[in-house]
């Protein structure tokens, strides 16, 4: 197997640096060559563990815990994962010293009883508090693991939060509400060699959360400011977000928000992850994670109430963990099924303004004009009009006109275009 897939390189979405998260990321980027990605989801995993089991978001299925487990994907030197993680680290340890103290545990164990004693270790009563795993050597995390059945489904029982008990004749483990958040770091030909393996058809490494990283620049040796007094503010601020958000018990979605979600976020992830098997097999919990990750950024800006922002900066990473594993698993090969819904989803939200085919074109610069104009065509809420030129072929305007009737359709367009 190649190192990589033969597909496109996955690109970060500005969007889902948002926020105060976001903001924090932008900050560090100037003081470390690791990815900005990669530094975004060591963070999201710390506060997830950090914050401990009381906030959820609230589904028909109950509520949906915030612990998240990114695998940072790249190859050994080039993609600096550690580097993005310790980087990442040095704020989680600058604003909550207690936590990286006592809560965070370098190395997965890779026995179902190393996993529960770990857990077991840091329990009060019988209650789990939080740990975040930090595996650097993911692969081989994975080879040890396959001689134990227990650690996948420890794994799993932990990612949903659920009570962990291990009873054996000589050990009687119980171990309530986990709740674990893990950042791995792997090479892409090893996270490629466990597709279609019993563990990530059954289950277990579908929960984790995979993203491409490599170096995103060559910052002078000995030139370099030192980054301690940014670090330290940085960790004040992210102190703050974990105090806000332990104090949190439900995280609500407004009936506006949720529609959105329903048809546009939710539309998408359906969208994204769908076209084989072995796609499937990693992206089966996108959904899922879109939940919990929206969660987050409304922790992180100290809300209590999530917006539809908060689901687009997840739905854009959703899109690269779904890239990361088109790209590094070549049977996993996208078939393109998301395009139609994220241009509908694009002229949706322009609502009665309408977008120009030019600012459609500039959205989805990878898709061909043709295949754009197959997808509005086949919308019917979707009208197009030319609009007047200005010299240079005229543009055509695209308008969202859901529930109106056909003249006042046209009346509509007609006034945008005009």
């Amino acid at each position: 197997m190649s190192e990589i897939a033969s597909n496109r390189t996955p690109v970060a979405d500005p969007t889902m640096f948002a926020g105060p998260i976001g903001k924090i990321v932008d900050e560090l980027d100037q003081y470390t060559e690791g990815s900005k990605v990669g530094v975004l989801v060591t963070l999201l995993a710390g506060v997830s563990a950090a914050i401990g089991t009381l906030p959820r978001v609230g589904t028909g299925k109950g509520g949906m815990p915030m612990s998240f487990w990114p695998v940072l994907v790249g190859p050994t030197g080039l993609g600096r994962k550690g580097t993005a993680t310790g980087i990442a680290m040095k704020v989680i340890e600058s604003g909550l010293g207690d936590f990286a103290e006592h809560s965070v545990v370098y190395g997965l164990p890779a026995t179902g009883l190393g996993f529960a004693n770990e857990l077991s270790e840091r329990s009060i009563r019988g209650v789990a508090t939080p740990v975040m795993f930090i595996e650097e050597e993911m692969d081989a995390f994975i080879s040890n693991a396959r001689k134990d059945t227990k650690v996948g489904t420890y794994l799993r029982k932990a990612w949903d939060g659920q009570n962990i008990s291990h009873r054996t004749s000589q050990t009687d483990l119980v171990i309530k509400k986990t709740h674990v958040a893990i950042v791995g770091h792997i090479q892409p030909r090893n996270w490629g060699a466990i597709s279609g393996s019993k563990d990530a058809t059954g289950g277990t490494y579908n929960r984790m959360f995979p993203v491409w990283v490599t170096q995103s620049k060559k910052l002078p040796v000995f030139a370099q400011v030192n980054p301690e007094a940014v670090i330290e503010k940085l960790g004040n601020r992210l102190r703050q977000i974990v105090n806000f958000a332990s104090e949190v018990s439900d995280l609500a979605v407004p009936d506006d928000v949720a529609k959105i979600f329903e048809t546009k976020h939710r539309e998408i992830c359906d969208a994204l992850t769908t076209g084989s098997e072995q796609l499937g097999q990693y992206t089966e919990r996108a959904m899922a994670y879109m939940i919990r990750i929206a969660g987050l950024y409304a922790l992180a800006d100290k809300r209590e109430v999530l917006k539809v922002a908060d689901f687009d900066a997840a739905l854009a990473l959703v899109q690269y963990m779904v890239e990361t594993v088109t790209y590094t698993l070549p049977e996993a090969e996208a078939t393109g099924n998301d395009i139609p819904a994220r241009v509908i989803a694009f002229i949706r939200e322009a609502g009665d303004e309408g977008v120009t085919s030019s600012e459609v074109k500039r959205k989805f610069q990878r898709t061909p004009a043709a295949e754009v104009k197959a997808i509005v065509d086949s919308c019917p809420e979707i009208q197009a009009r030319r609009m007047r030129s200005e010299g240079g072929r005229p543009a055509t305007l695209y308008v969202w006109v859901e529930e109106v009737n056909e003249e006042e359709a046209e009346d509509l367009i007609e006034s945008l275009a005009a």
